[in-house]
């Protein structure tokens, strides 16, 4: 069927619905004061706009000038109490289901496609038998009459006036009306979704030239105002042009056209004028009083044209307007505080039908659909470079000639001014694009230096313009390249030739950070045993890197995080280019190391794959098992490395074989293989290298068998022989090589293991609880000066030393020793507490001591007061530093000044002044 004759058929029986609808409330006028007040005020305040004066008493007025949906609201007012109420609404909301505001504005089109889908929904709605319980009989007769083929045509004025249509200042016809807008419906969605948010006040489409930004916005804007949705959202659309310049066949022609921001105004004022002929605007200040309370959306076409001279008057003007005032703009440039929707150019499909259907406008139909995708590909799917080819070739120049010279054009037109218009980080960034020709935002970084902001920003503003094409790799890193017309543009127009210099210049500097490492490697002596080592064949990015990681990791200032997760970026960047390189991924595991991340055991063991048997990827991996606890995997790796004889400091170096040998026996001891560690440190005494770490874990070994057996040893003499056994290489080791804090730290593990015995003491002899209390008499004074953790002090090494100095034992040593008296020691002196308050320092005592993995005494503890709150304390703050801090224990009383933590409720404040609490007898 004739699609004129079913939007003739469609238009008859949405006309008898509006018709019908709006008989039923003026049939039911008894009822009007059930008419919802702000539905009708709505009608009024909208028509008063156009300078139509209603009195809320005149329904049938109001009627007329109500839309479809106005109607249908009224209509379910008046039938409020009646049965017909759930009629009204349930009609209401099928029609809205079937689309019928749709097909409301589609009748008015008859240009335009019109779908058979809305002829039938129109009959669907006709022919539901709600339209028969609801007595709506002109509606069912337009049905009968149209299915008859008796079509009667609504008046014109009818067809003609969409009710809901916003009032605007859209021109009457668009340039790409002759193809057709194609591919656009993603940015319709997009455009949609950003308008409907209140809170975008600036929305900005951004593209370069010929990638149809003014055809994708002047076609949505006229969708828009036909659109019933909007027509509560948004009064008057006013649409002005700063184009001033159209590039065709003949090359660019210019166009008179507005110019700067008094010109903007008055453009937007005389629209005003018209559309609110009623008010008497004399001024564009006087529009902004009077039209406050307005809902108006401003479109300013082609905007880069102020912006690229004044970025700042366009701002100033957005903010002088109206908070109900609401602007979008198209623009080459991106806009500070702008809501931006990005428009690429066309997927192909879309990109050859354009060209097909501008073929044919132009009345030429041989044509083959190669020479359209060959077309589409070199145009890069640009709209305006599609037609402007079609135009050159039409004219009589070869296809291959016009391809030629269209991109040259459009490259001219697109991107010349808006290149100059950019930030000069933005075009420094391109330059250095165009000199590395696929950039990684590290890699900007490195060679501009640019802090990661101005990069950042730089770059969004790029991407927002299409200048830069962004492709994403495996790793999930950014890449940047220039397009094929951008990199043309800059061949033969550079834009900053000082940026090229400038990259070279940093390309020298990065040469001067690889010889800087070499020179360390060398005067250090690094070899392939140490984890800062590079190898000396490595490509200089590469170097450079590492480079940087080791500085990092080296620096005895307080490092920053930035710049470690800016390293970690880097190699991530770099893995994705080399990811065979074994350095990459054993360095990188250092970085994942200091982030704690579990995923350094992936790289570690893909360093091992590429590399095969080295040194110090082998002890990474060792380590790992180690430090995370897998004592049985670690054992298993650093026995291979001590296969292998790397625990000899001559054939890998001190450091290496250190960690190698400590840390295997520690794997032993942690496990329990107390007879391992006995046999592997067999001769220990005459380890020249490992004598000490031997000695140590001997002992440790010794101790730990028989912990258990104190209480239940059921071979005493077993026992004491195996405890003596751990004294004397701890009194060997003292008498050898003096007070080591490693070694007073397992001898104090002894003496605790002593205190234990003395629960069971009446099983033990007399002789071996004086070798006990002897060596603890004459070790323990000296132990404790280099035990952090440790003060003689507290109450319970008092508590311990008692229990020792009041065994019974003939000539006990701790009775004679001077360092040890076991009368009650020092209370906290009341009156310094009260001085200490009156100068507004806050008492505490101390309550948790963190653990320190290294065995020493933390640099932070934690303290309440009276009241519960609680503080960290470090001892930066405490006045009687390092030495006074070690001997704080649980209880301690201090006097604190303090910030309060910003964090809420139970987080610890921070003390910054500590003073220690005198005691006195």
């Amino acid at each position: 069927m004739d699609q004129q004759d079913l939007r003739m058929k469609a238009a008859m029986i949405v006309y008898a619905l509006e018709k019908a609808l709006g008989e039923y409330v003026l049939q039911n006028e008894e009822l009007e004061e059930d008419i919802s007040i702000g539905n009708k005020n709505e009608v009024i305040s909208r028509e008063k706009t156009k300078g139509n004066n209603i009195s809320n008493d005149d329904l049938s007025i109001i009627i007329e000038s109500s839309y479809l949906n106005e109607v249908f609201n009224f209509a379910i007012d008046v039938t409020k109490g009646t049965v017909f109420h759930a009629y009204m609404k349930s009609l209401k909301e099928y029609s809205s289901l079937m689309k019928i505001f749709d097909i409301r504005n589609a009748v008015s089109h008859p240009n335009r496609p019109f779908p058979d889908c809305y002829w039938y929904r129109a009959a669907t709605i006709a022919s539901d038998p709600l339209i028969e319980k609801l007595k709506l009989t002109r509606v069912r007769k337009a049905l009968i009459s149209a299915e008859a083929g008796n079509i009667t045509s609504p008046p014109d004025e009818w067809l003609n006036s969409v009710k809901w249509a916003i009032p605007n200042s859209l021109p009457n016809s668009f340039d790409h009306e002759i193809t057709g807008l194609l591919g656009r419906d993603k940015e319709f969605k997009d455009l949609n979704n950003v308008l409907s948010k209140a809170r975008n006040n600036l929305i900005a489409v951004v593209a370069p030239g010929g990638v149809g930004k003014t055809a994708l916005i002047l076609q949505y804007l006229k969708d828009l105002t036909l659109s019933p949705e909007w027509s509560g959202k948004i009064e008057a659309v006013v649409f002005c042009t700063l184009k001033n310049e159209r590039l065709t066949a003949d090359g660019v022609e210019k166009i008179e056209a507005i110019n700067g921001i008094e010109q903007i105004k008055e453009s937007i004022l005389n629209d005003l004028k018209e559309i609110y002929s009623g008010e008497e605007l004399t001024s564009f200040d006087d529009a902004l009083n009077k039209l406050e309370e307005r809902r108006i959306l401003i479109c300013i076409d082609n905007l880069e044209t102020l912006l690229m001279h004044s970025q700042e008057k366009f701002i100033e003007f957005n903010q002088s307007l109206p908070l109900l005032w609401r602007v979008i703009v198209t623009s080459r440039i991106s806009i500070d505080s702008a809501t931006t929707v990005s428009l690429e150019p066309l997927d192909k499909k879309h990109a050859v039908n354009l060209g097909r259907n501008y073929f044919r406008k132009r009345g030429v139909n041989n044509f083959n659909h190669e020479d359209l995708e060959r077309i589409a590909e070199a145009a890069n799917n640009n709209p305006l470079a599609i037609r402007l080819t079609i135009d050159l070739y039409i004219k009589g120049i070869d296809i291959t000639l016009s391809i030629d010279k269209s991109q040259k054009n459009i490259a001219l037109f697109s991107y010349t001014n808006l290149i100059e218009s950019l930030r000069k980080e933005s075009i420094a960034i391109l330059e250095a694009i165009y000199a590395t020709g696929d950039s990684t935002k590290s890699e900007l970084i490195e060679f501009l230096d640019f802090t990661n902001e101005e990069i950042t920003e730089s770059i969004n503003e790029l991407s927002k313009t299409s200048l830069i094409i962004r492709s994403v790799s495996d790793y999930g890193n950014d890449n940047y390249k220039l397009s094929d017309s951008v990199r043309d543009l800059l061949l033969v127009n550079p834009k900053n030739i000082e940026v090229r210099t400038l990259i070279t210049n940093n390309l020298k500097r990065r040469k001067v950070k690889v010889l800087e490492q070499k020179y360390r490697d060398q005067k250090l002596g690094l070899t392939e045993f140490d984890e800062s080592f590079v190898e000396s064949d490595t490509e200089e990015a590469i170097y450079a890197l590492i480079a940087d990681l080791n500085k990092y990791t080296q620096s005895n200032i307080k490092r920053s995080h930035d710049n470690l997760v800016d390293i970690k970026k880097r190699f991530v960047d770099l893995l994705n280019y080399y990811p065979n390189n074994f350095q990459l991924h054993f360095h990188y595991s250092r970085v994942l190391k200091e982030f704690r991340d579990s995923n350094e055991i992936r790289y570690l063991n893909r360093a091992k794959e590429l590399k095969g048997d080295n040194p110090r990827i082998s002890l990474a991996i060792a380590l790992y098992y180690f430090y995370n606890k897998d004592y049985h995997t670690a054992e298993f790796e650093f026995s291979n490395l001590i296969d292998k004889r790397y625990n000899d400091p001559n054939l890998s170096n001190e450091n290496y074989s250190f960690s190698v040998t400590k840390c295997y026996l520690q794997s032993l001891l942690h496990q329990g293989k107390y007879d391992e560690i006995m046999a592997f440190t067999e001769g220990w005494e005459e380890n020249a290298n490992w004598y000490l770490q031997y000695g140590i874990h001997r002992a440790s070994s010794l101790k730990r068998s028989v912990e258990l057996e104190v209480e239940y040893s059921k071979n005493i003499q077993s026992t004491v022989k195996t405890i003596r056994a751990s004294m004397e290489i701890f009194n060997k080791i003292f008498n050898k090589e003096g007070y080591d804090s490693s070694v007073c730290a397992e001898a104090y593990k002894l003496i605790r293991l002593f205190e234990s015995i003395l629960n069971y003491k009446d099983k033990y002899p007399k002789d071996f609880l004086l070798e006990c209390v002897s060596f603890i008499a004459s070790r323990f004074s000296e132990m404790v000066i280099r035990l952090k953790e440790v003060d003689i002090d507290s109450h319970n090494i008092q508590v311990l030393l008692k229990k020792f100095y009041n065994l019974d034992i003939e000539n006990n040593p701790l009775h004679v020793v001077k360092w040890y008296d076991p009368k009650p020691k020092n209370v906290y002196d009341q009156e310094h507490i009260k001085e200490l308050v009156l100068l507004d320092y806050t008492i505490v005592d101390v309550y948790h001591i963190p653990e320190d993995d290294n065995e020493s005494f933390p640099n932070f503890i934690f303290a309440k007061d009276k009241s519960g709150d609680q503080y960290y304390l470090n001892v930066r703050n405490f006045e009687g530093g390092w030495y006074r801090w070690v001997y704080f224990e649980k209880g301690t009383k201090l006097a604190i000044k303090f910030i309060e933590s910003k964090k809420g409720y139970n987080q610890a404040h921070t003390a910054i002044e500590i003073i220690e609490v005198e005691k006195v007898e």
